[in-house]
């Protein structure tokens, strides 16, 4: 380079700025420089300044690559926006073609049916005016007739491949747009949750190593699980519908239902381009169905709930999912959803004591229509009675107490609570009803004082009870049985159970295993779950649960977030006792077995023991 040095100290900064610019070394640009006296200074000046020129060259490539950066943002942003503008583009341009081509197809159905319909008519012409040499040209045209029909048929069969051929395309174009927005909701999703658990507003634990499930949460971000359509958890949706009420109220509930569809509505159009919208109605109208089926005592207690209902309903324009919700607000609202159960099949015959035969004939049940039986008409003794009858008439009046049992009465351990004929009064009936059960068992054999031989046979009476119960799958029936057998007043009768036969000793043993309380009945659990319905499950079981998990296990967690992981295995427990309830017995009511169980004056526990003491004296 044959350039003179510039004079000045800024000239000189600029024309080493034009070498950097040239990506020419600074150094070798001044050794090529002449080696006049008069530029000697200024090629020293520009040495010392190499380093500084380096620094400034860092700096332009830094600025280059900022640059750069912004133009391929830029640039992704812009296909992107192409993208999005050729789904469109392309899902507008099915939609017109899967038009046209049903418009062909029904153009030429009907230009096929024409021809059809002219050749026919034209051979019904030939045949009624020609009956022997046919004239050329209408075999002609009856020729072209049939031609036409041929090639009518051909393109009918090409139309309907075509529309196969379309209908298989839109399916996958259909499938790969639901499968893009699934990857986008989750990828929302996924950063929602690293935000809200660092907020300290959810806490999330591990299942099987992998899965992820809600431990704690605010209840806001409970009910935004509930309502996400990539994370539908039907298990989830009916744990938090059972629950609820342990940590919030039903109108807190509604409101924040209401705030996230006004959220949803807010952004409706965007939603709709993306393909969001349905999944998320669907999701807003199962939690609401499930809600109105479920709990419909929810909104008999709080009828503002009905109002914001229909005010829901009102936003939502699918009228499929519109009329789902409101077919269950109307069946509920004109109490058309009594769930009778209703049994077909024709029950098995009553095994009827000989007191009973005649009242139950098809002559005694004609000649007394409507007359009122006195209660006191016929006397019954339990040694009257089948022991398998009377397994039935126990069990039909334990399956009606069993199937009114509400789940919400199990939550908070309500049955243990001072107001438990409020809160669990379905509950406390049954245990009020099995008491009462023990407490006639006891009195039965102990009423027999002074023939230790007829004692027996009446306790022989209550084992083959509880064997027949167990065979109807009546479990609470075998655990009010050992319950009397076990008490104190029962259990000293040493003589009495000496006189016991074999076969009901053997028999009592096997009940004795079944229902046995070691580890937590587990025996009677697995017999439970072996069990084909209908089953009247013991109830103290899930009770026992129920009050483990409450005691080990707070309702709010540090950080003042629901511990909805215990209201999910307290929910596990009790939906498990409701699918019991669903199935009912197909037996013959005989009223006067059942009287005889529900108007015995039965012993209280301290004149039991004193019977008991007449029945065997202590010894000694």
């Amino acid at each position: 380079m044959e350039v003179a040095l510039p004079d000045t100290l800024p000239e000189l900064k600029s024309f080493c700025l034009q070498l950097l610019a040239s990506q020419e070394r600074p150094d070798t640009s001044c050794k090529d420089l002449p080696k006049s006296e008069d530029d000697r200074a200024n090629r020293e000046t520009a040495t010392e300044l190499v380093p500084y020129l380096e620094h400034e060259k860092h700096k332009i490539l830094y600025d280059k690559n900022i640059a750069t950066i912004a133009y391929l943002r830029a640039r992704v942003n812009m296909l992107e926006i192409g993208i999005k503008e050729r789904e469109s583009f392309h899902r507008k341009n099915i939609n017109e073609m899967a038009k046209q081509h049903s418009e062909q197809i029904q153009s030429i159905l009907k230009r096929s049916y024409e021809t059809e319909r002219a050749f026919q008519e034209s051979c019904t012409r030939a045949t009624e005016y020609f009956d022997g040499d046919a004239d050329s040209m209408l075999i002609s045209q009856l020729r072209d007739l049939e031609e036409r029909c041929k090639l009518a048929e051909k393109l009918k069969a090409i139309i309907e491949k075509e529309n196969s051929d379309l209908r298989a395309d839109v399916y996958k174009l259909r499938g790969a747009l639901q499968e893009e927005v699934l990857k986008k909701l989750e990828e929302k999703r996924v950063s929602r949750d690293e935000k809200d658990e660092s907020e300290g507003l959810v806490i999330f634990i591990e299942i099987d190593g992998s899965e992820k499930r809600i431990k704690g949460a605010t209840p806001d971000r409970l009910i935004e699980r509930l309502l996400d359509p990539l994370s539908f958890d039907n298990k989830y949706l009916q744990a938090f519908m059972l629950t609820y009420p342990a940590f919030m109220t039903s109108r807190s509930l509604m409101d924040l239902i209401a705030q996230k569809h006004r959220e949803f509505m807010a952004i409706k159009s965007k939603m709709e381009d993306k393909g969001y919208q349905t999944p998320i109605i669907l999701r807003f109208v199962n939690a609401i169905k499930t809600w109105l089926e479920g709990y419909w005592s929810d909104f008999q207690d709080d009828p503002t709930l009905v109002a914001d209902v229909n005010s829901l309903l009102e936003t939502i324009k699918d009228e499929k999912l519109n009329s789902i919700v409101k077919s269950v607000l109307t069946r509920k609202l004109t109490n058309e959803d009594q769930s009778h159960q209703l049994v077909k099949s024709t029950p098995p015959k009553a095994i009827l004591p000989k007191q009973l035969l005649k009242r139950y004939s098809p002559e005694g049940q004609a000649t007394q229509p409507g007359t009122k039986r006195r209660e006191d008409d016929i006397k019954l003794n339990i040694l009257d009675l089948d022991p398998l009858e009377l397994a039935r008439q126990l069990t039909l009046i334990e399956a009606e107490l069993f199937v009114n049992i509400k789940p919400r009465e199990f939550l908070d351990m309500a049955w243990m609570k001072d107001n438990k004929e409020v809160k669990s009064p379905n509950i406390t009936k049954m245990v009020h009803w099995s008491n009462h059960v023990v407490q006639w068992i006891a009195s039965e054999i102990l009423s027999v004082k002074e023939n230790h031989k007829l004692r027996a046979q009446v306790f022989e009476r209550i084992i083959s009870l509880g064997h027949q119960l167990e065979k109807l799958n009546n479990f609470n029936g075998v655990r009010e049985v050992l319950a009397a057998i076990e008490s104190s007043a029962i259990y000293r009768l040493k003589k009495t159970k000496a006189l016991i036969g074999k076969k009901e000793m053997k028999m009592l043993e096997d009940l004795l295993r079944v229902a046995s309380t070691e580890h937590n009945y587990k025996n009677l659990r697995a017999r439970v779950h072996s069990a084909n319905p209908p089953i009247i499950p013991f109830p103290g079981i899930y009770q026992s649960d129920l009050v483990f998990l409450s005691t080990c296990n707070k309702n709010i967690l540090d950080g003042g977030l629901v511990n909805f992981h215990k209201f999910q295995k307290e929910a596990g427990y009790i939906l498990e006792f409701q699918t019991y309830q669903k199935t009912p017995y197909n037996f013959e009511v005989i009223s006067e077995i059942q009287d005889l169980v529900k108007n015995y004056r039965v012993f209280t526990e301290e004149e039991a023991y004193n019977h008991s003491l007449l029945c065997e004296p202590r010894q000694g």
